[in-house]
């Protein structure tokens, strides 16, 4: 209770970390996958295939950027970025991208042929068709993958405090450098409880926006 108000800062920290991360990652993987998807409604031509090889250039990219170990990508920031917020969500919107850029794809590709041939029957070109037909049944997937990266970088926002980052790592790695101290196992029991509140207020505002965002024929 003496130490609510900065408890309360920190996890205000956290959220405010996850939600830039998250929303720099969905705009570069959303943008991404738009650009660089092939209906395959045409004959392959050289640029359908020269899009096609980025995607899965950038599908390749993405999917090893997840793997650096977080220790080490905060560790390359560090000199170039300095330390504090900032190289905290260049290496958390790093982490960010795959999971959104792999259902972007998968969302984009699930759309029924048959369904953008009669919407080109229509007089629909492809940036309206993408708009107005098949980013719309691809909605649902979509949200679920920036849904799984938000997931993701909740728990990796915790070693940002290496860089003095803001969140909850602060108080974590407080409580683990004195382990064995005087309520060191309590501020780390803190940290953790808190990280659960940011990832409960996450999944709270993901399901209202599911319900509002989804088109009404294809909700589950």
């Amino acid at each position: 209770m003496r130490n609510s108000s900065e408890l309360l800062f920190r996890v205000q920290q956290h959220f405010l970390l996850v939600a830039y991360a998250v929303g720099l990652a969905a705009l570069i993987a959303v943008a991404l996958g738009v650009l660089l998807h092939t209906t395959g409604l045409t004959p392959p031509s050289w640029r359908s295939r020269f899009r096609a090889g980025s995607l899965e250039g950038a599908l390749l990219v993405s999917s090893v950027a997840l793997t650096i170990p977080s220790l080490a990508l905060f560790g390359v920031l560090q000199p170039l970025l300095g330390l504090g917020a900032t190289p905290a969500i260049v290496a958390l919107t790093i982490y960010g991208i795959y999971p959104v850029l792999r259902n972007v794809v998968a969302g984009l590709g699930s759309v029924d042929a048959a369904v953008l041939e009669a919407a080109r029957g229509m007089g629909m070109g492809p940036a309206r068709r993408m708009v107005r037909i098949q980013f719309p049944l691809a909605w649902p997937v979509v949200l679920s993958g920036i849904r799984v990266a938000m997931l993701i970088l909740i728990g990796i926002a915790v070693v940002a405090a290496i860089v003095s980052g803001p969140g909850l790592g602060q108080l974590l790695f407080a409580g683990l450098a004195r382990l064995g101290a005087v309520n060191s196992f309590n501020q780390v029991l803190a940290g953790t409880f808190g990280c659960l509140l940011v990832a409960a207020v996450y999944e709270i505002a993901f399901a209202v926006i599911a319900r509002l965002t989804t088109p009404r024929g294809i909700r589950g």
